[in-house]
């Protein structure tokens, strides 16, 4: 008898841990991203040879892309359109995290549920879409972007596309670098199995313009869509540009290292042509404000690199974006009661490749 009670019982436990491992193997199969702690310890520790320190993921965690879910901003927006249209709370919520919370939303959508902004709000969470929402736009979002429908209207407004067939260990991460079989396998090991893969597409202004391309649907009483609206379009105005055939988004926003310098700390090879991940746009007011409000808003980024940031930030505004010059300069007399007035032709050339300010309101 205590032996078939033994027996049973062994059974019984066999069975329960087939069952627990085949739901983990469930889990790991539709983990579709990582966030960005996996790869920080491998592309931190960076410089130039005059010490200037180029770490990717130091220099990613103060930029508007990796604080794109706390931005108090936008989450009062999203606030504000959800009152004026408590019907389609649901339907607001899911569009305005395609690009905010990326990873997180596609995540939900690929589980069978609709993207949610405010649920994911309570910072140090260990809930894993929690994490992946406040990660923002993260490495192993835009890394795992693939071309498909890059550059077609389908693929705006967040209509990337990241492989969902494969199952983790065999889908692939993008990178503008050729990865030799011995980094290939730690790369694999130390991001939980996505196979680096050379791709010229990451560089390519197609990619971003999959999110800073924003063509709002405008909403009627009872949430009848009425409209739409191109409210962010730097993607189309520089289609139009003559710097389509100089620059990319990426030329601008993300300017290479001028000199060669490793991707890695971990056998890194000096490579022509890193791009540095500082995403370098207008906004050093929405820098400074999280940096003031950082535990509020649950922060990552150390107040230095904050404030450095923001101080790029400023400097790019003033030497990328415009170059004013004084054509002619007059003084004209009108008449000795009125007296005189400054009359002057002024040029103002635009170095952005797109409007400028653009994506407004953003």
């Amino acid at each position: 008898m205590r032996k078939a009670i033994g027996v049973s019982w062994l059974c019984a436990t066999l069975a329960a841990a087939s069952i627990l491992l085949a739901e983990e193997d469930h889990k790991i199969k539709k983990e579709l991203f990582q966030t960005s702690d996996r790869c920080f310890a491998c592309h931190n520790g960076l410089s130039t040879s005059a010490g200037e320190d180029i770490s990717i993921g130091f220099s990613w965690r103060p930029t508007m892309m990796a604080n794109s879910a706390r931005d108090p901003y936008w989450q009062a927006g999203v606030r504000r359109e959800s009152i004026d249209h408590a019907e389609s709370k649901a339907m607001i919520e899911d569009e305005c995290s395609k690009c905010h919370m990326p990873m997180a939303r596609y995540q939900s959508k690929f589980d069978g549920h609709e993207g949610e902004v405010f649920s994911h709000l309570s910072f140090g969470s260990d809930d894993r879409l929690d994490r992946m929402a406040q990660d923002g736009v993260s490495c192993s979002l835009c890394h795992q972007i693939t071309k498909e429908k890059l550059g077609t209207r389908e693929s705006l407004v967040g209509g990337f596309v990241v492989d969902t067939v494969r199952n983790l260990g065999e889908r692939e991460e993008y990178g503008p670098f050729k990865i030799e079989n011995g980094q290939n396998r730690i790369m694999r090991t130390s991001s939980g199995g996505y196979r680096p893969t050379e791709s010229d597409h990451v560089r390519q202004s197609e990619l971003c313009a999959t999110c800073h391309t924003l063509i709002t649907t405008a909403l009627g009483p009872g949430g009848q869509k009425i409209g739409e609206l191109p409210e962010q379009m730097p993607y189309q105005e520089w289609l139009k540009s003559d710097f389509r055939e100089k620059q990319s988004c990426q030329n601008c926003h993300m300017p290479v290292v001028e000199e060669p310098v490793p991707a890695t700390k971990v056998l890194g090879v000096r490579r022509e042509g890193v791009s540095r991940h500082v995403f370098v746009g207008g906004n050093f007011f929405m820098q400074r404000l999280m940096n003031r409000y950082r535990g509020d808003l649950g922060v990552m980024a150390l107040p230095q690199e904050f404030e450095a940031a923001a101080t790029r930030t400023i400097e790019h505004l003033k030497s990328k974006t415009a170059q004013i010059s004084i054509d002619r300069a007059d003084i004209v007399v009108a008449s000795t009661t009125s007296g005189a007035r400054l009359d002057a032709d002024i040029s103002v050339q635009n170095l952005t490749g797109h409007k400028f300010p653009t994506a407004y309101p953003s």
